[in-house]
């Protein structure tokens, strides 16, 4: 048993096993639990004591057979027998009539199959009667006897001065011996044992003679059939009188069922680690994979995605990272990188060195004439000699090389897509010492894929970007015309997620000698047909404007023109105009057509300070939905000093969390204008302010800006 028996299970033991056993031994058996309760009690200690088997189970050993004077001398006999020990000797007892008999009494420890003390065991009988203690002492002899092979213990003894060693029959079974088989010396033990086994049992041995102790062991012996079994093993070593070392004594008992569940136990511990570490690796690699995506999204240039995957995979793939990409037209390029930016700005040194050699026989030259992929497992075993013949690099610059940066394993891999090899990646380990194995091999023509596509996507997205910019640059004016005593700034930034014409636009033209219509606008939409509706509108309000046409006749002429189109698109417009007054202020006058309103920083001293931003006019109907619209011009004075901004809804309709709502827009355009003096310095912070809130190239519409200020201490001519 691995536990400690509860009293109610010792009982029961008792009850069920040895019952018959305890009634049939001549003298007063009781048996007890750690706490001296008793568990045990046959027909002899009934008759002894006084007391039934009914009375005395349950009851404490001490409260019911020992005198009150003799208790604490009791209890402290019972702590030693706990603690491993017997005793024997006269003792008073206390009878059921109250009569105090001395008695001889053995008690003796009570252990569990795995040899944990769980009780113990008592003997006694009326010491007057001498014929009765030598009865008692053939009777627990038998005990013992019954108690070791109910336990299948196998007992030995080994006399050091005779060499003798001696075993009963269980000893020889747990040998696998029959019995009588056992050869009878120390050497014939050793014999049997494994032979993994026999220095780490001896030493055990001799350490406890050295101590003069006892000793445990779990070891394995090999059985005459060739078959292993383990035993755990407990000694003691004997002294004589004089303290001298006689030799050992102890028992034995097989474990090999325990042993094989441990060893099942581990192994499927270690099977699920193993499983766990697997795929455990297999995730980190798809979320690297994935993570890719994210570092070389559309918004950035094909160059620019070059360098950040190579960053990126350092140090997760290796030390080092070099690509090389063929785009479909234009110079290839290669970039490197490494986890410390002074080693790679060393190696670009020695690549300007020694360039790019198509005829190369190692690495990212050969990789890219065979399509196949180079796995140098372990540089060290291949010579400086070999590496500069094959590169073309020194072979004293090439050692130095070698001593620097310590290279350990390379593995340089094809990238392929639909259009064929479109370049290599290079992969080295050098200073962390690692040696790639195949899982590496296949993570990196994985990786090596994925950029190869992110890659060729990334080029054609950017020639994208590139003609929609010319388109987009022919949409809108080739430059602002100068107001006198006014200064005017526009910004266009395309978003970055987006590679066709945008539907955003703007214009400043001049009216008559003292009055300027300023437009900004956008297009539901991008591409070819946004153009189309970008084209109609703008040159629309011109005309309208130019024959004098007013500010709502202006957005109706837009509306009419659109819907009498086939794009099926609409677009928002704000319309403004400004005026020059007699005395040397503005008068702005606008109408939102669905657009939104412009803003207004006015009341500024010299010093910046002092800004209040304000939202002017009302908001409209779209342009190129309804056949009429509903828009209200609204009017205010611009006076020196007055900043006004105009703008297009990519400034502020992005996803949350970075969306602006009105009061944090104002606080945006109040914050860039009180820290500008010119039209063009606050349309640099406002693209800064704006960048802050989410990069440009995150964004998935365009922004357009214009800015008007009406310049300090000038009075227009």
């Amino acid at each position: 048993m691995d536990e400690q028996l509860s009293s109610a299970a010792l009982a029961g033991l008792i009850a069920h096993r040895a019952e018959t056993l305890l009634d049939a031994l001549p003298r007063a058996i009781v048996v007890v639990d750690r706490d001296g309760i008793i568990v045990g009690w046959n027909m002899v200690a009934a008759r002894f004591y006084g007391f039934e088997r009914d009375e005395a189970l349950g009851r404490s050993l001490y409260e019911l057979v020992t005198p009150p004077e003799f208790r604490a001398t009791g209890r402290a006999l019972m702590d030693d027998v706990l603690a491993g020990a017997t005793w024997s000797g006269n003792i008073r007892a206390l009878r059921k009539d109250g009569t105090q008999p001395l008695t001889f009494s053995f008690l003796a420890p009570l252990r569990d199959r795995a040899g944990s003390i769980v009780g113990a065991v008592g003997a006694a009988d009326d010491s007057s009667d001498l014929r009765h203690l030598q009865q008692q002492t053939t009777d627990l002899a038998d005990h013992l006897k019954l108690a070791l092979s109910a336990g299948q213990l196998g007992t030995w003894r080994w006399d050091i001065e005779s060499g003798v060693t001696t075993w009963d029959d269980t000893m020889e079974h747990l040998f696998g011996l029959a019995s009588g088989g056992f050869g009878g010396t120390f050497d014939d033990y050793v014999a049997l044992l494994h032979p993994d086994e026999v220095d780490v049992i001896l030493a055990t041995v001799a350490d406890a003679v050295d101590r003069r102790s006892s000793y445990a062991i779990e070891h394995r012996v090999m059985w005459p059939d060739g078959t292993v079994h383990w035993l755990q093993g407990r000694g003691q070593v004997t002294l004589d009188a004089d303290g001298n070392v006689t030799g050992t004594i102890g028992c034995s008992i097989d474990v090999s069922d325990r042993k094989l569940l441990e060893e099942t136990s581990i192994r499927r511990v270690h099977d699920a680690e193993a499983a766990a570490t697997r795929e455990r690796l297999e995730r980190e690699r798809l979320e690297f994979l994935a993570s890719l995506n994210d570092v070389a999204n559309p918004g950035r240039t094909h160059a620019d995605a070059m360098d950040r995957v190579a960053a990126a995979v350092v140090p997760r793939l290796g030390d080092w990272c070099q690509i090389l990409y063929r785009p479909q037209s234009g110079p290839q390029r290669m970039t490197l990188a490494h986890s410390n930016p002074d080693r790679a700005e060393w190696a670009r040194q020695v690549r300007e060195k020694y360039p790019y050699n198509p005829d190369g026989v190692m690495g990212i030259p050969a990789v890219m004439r065979s399509g196949e992929p180079q796995f140098l497992r372990d540089l060290t075993s291949v010579s400086i000699d070999e590496v500069s013949a094959a590169t073309g690099v020194d072979r004293d610059e090439l050692a130095l090389i070698a001593q620097v940066l310590r290279l350990t394993s390379v593995i340089t891999v094809p990238m392929t897509t639909g259009r064929g090899m479109v370049g290599a990646m290079q992969f080295v380990s050098a200073e962390s010492g690692r040696h790639y194995d195949d899982t590496d091999l296949a993570l990196a023509e994985a990786t090596a894929g994925r950029v190869a596509a992110m890659l060729d996507n990334a080029w054609l997205l950017e020639q994208q970007r590139q003609i929609a910019a010319t388109l987009q640059a022919a949409l809108l004016p080739a430059k602002l015309p100068a107001i006198d005593g006014v200064s005017v700034a526009v910004r266009y930034w395309a978003a970055g997620a987006v590679a066709e014409v945008g539907g955003d636009f703007y214009d400043v033209f001049q009216i008559a000698p003292n009055r300027w219509a300023l437009v900004i606008g956008d297009v539901c939409g991008t591409g070819p047909a946004a153009a189309a509706v970008t084209a109609v509108a703008r040159h629309t309000i011109r005309a309208a404007a130019m024959h004098g046409a007013g500010h709502v006749e202006v957005l109706q002429w837009v509306n009419d023109a659109i819907l009498s189109g086939t794009t099926g698109l609409f677009c928002t417009v704000l319309y403004s105009t400004m005026e020059l007054r007699s005395d040397g202020t503005w008068l702005y006058t606008s109408v939102a057509g669905g657009h939104p309103l412009p803003m207004l920083v006015d009341g500024m001293s010299g010093s910046g300070t002092g800004a209040e931003t304000s939202m002017l006019g009302v908001h409209g109907t779209l342009i190129g939905v309804l056949a009429e619209i509903n828009v209200t011009p609204s009017e205010v004075i611009l006076r020196p000093g007055s900043t006004l901004v105009m703008h297009t809804d990519g400034v502020n309709d992005v996803k949350p969390p970075h969306d602006l709502d009105d009061d944090m827009l104002r606080q945006l355009v109040g914050a860039a204008v009180a820290t500008a003096g010119s039209a063009d310095a606050v349309a640099e912070r406002l693209g800064d302010a704006i960048a802050a809130v989410l990069p440009i190239p995150e964004r998935d519409d365009d922004v357009a800006v214009v800015v008007v200020r009406i310049d300090w201490d000038h009075t227009p001519t």
